[in-house]
């Protein structure tokens, strides 16, 4: 055994102190462990991902401030010109457009025409809405499709007028004079009761409340026959 262990221990410490070939050699071609390192390094460096360039600052956005002139700009003559016209012709569109309405605009609507006299006249179509005519006269006028609704007629006079399919709605007639009236088609309240007269009147066709026509027919006036019509009075009002 004792002739045996010295060259045994001699041949291993040879071998653990030659250098390894694979470690440390290269071959003459210039292989070797250190390339296959390179590599590697190379490819874990190339697949890193290469970090971003920091962003960049944001540009602020300019503000544009425009001064306004509150005061109106002058026109030139010819802008100004017709401007103006335009403006005229449709006015004037408007307005014909409300007298085609009934017949001729406001008329008399809203005006005080107490005390005038209107008797013997054509006033086919006319507007007296709201129309202040106490005692005003009537009297023998046409006064065909006229709109007097909510109308002041007390003490008016509308005795033998034309006044077919006008509106008396809503209106004051205390002491009104409806005699010979012919009102066929025409429109009334129950301010019909307080009227003066409604003798020899033509109401055929008249809208009448019918609380109002049955009062009506108790008067005493309810009588005759129009003149111009010849329509029984009694009978135009259905009584």
């Amino acid at each position: 055994m004792r002739s045996f262990l010295p060259p045994i221990l001699a041949a291993v410490v040879a071998l653990s102190s030659a250098p390894s070939s694979r470690a440390f050699r290269a071959p003459a071609g210039g292989g070797g462990v250190r390339r296959p390192t390179v590599e590697l390094r190379a490819r874990a460096s190339s697949s890193r991902a290469s970090p971003l360039p920091p962003p960049e600052p944001e540009e602020e956005a300019e503000e544009h401030w425009r001064v306004v002139d509150p005061r109106p700009r002058p026109r030139p003559p010819a802008i100004a010109a017709a401007a103006a016209s335009t403006i005229g012709s449709v006015l004037l569109g408007a307005a014909g457009a409300a007298f085609a309405v009934s017949g001729g605009g406001l008329d008399y609507a809203g005006l005080d025409i107490s005390g005038q006299d209107f008797s013997d006249g054509n006033y086919k179509g006319k507007d007296f809405t709201q129309t202040i005519a106490k005692a005003a006269t009537f009297a023998k006028s046409n006064l065909q499709g006229c709109r007097f609704y909510k109308a002041y007629l007390v003490n008016a006079d509308f005795s033998g007028s034309d006044a077919r399919g006008a509106s008396f709605e809503d209106t004051s007639m205390d002491g009104a004079n409806l005699q010979n009236i012919n009102a066929a088609g025409s429109y009334f309240g129950q301010s019909l009761l307080d009227v003066a007269s409604l003798e020899g009147g033509d109401f055929t066709d008249a809208q009448v409340p019918v609380k109002t026509q049955v009062l009506v027919c108790d008067r005493e006036d309810v009588k005759g026959t129009n003149p111009a019509t010849g329509a029984d009075t009694r009978e135009s009002l259905m009584c």
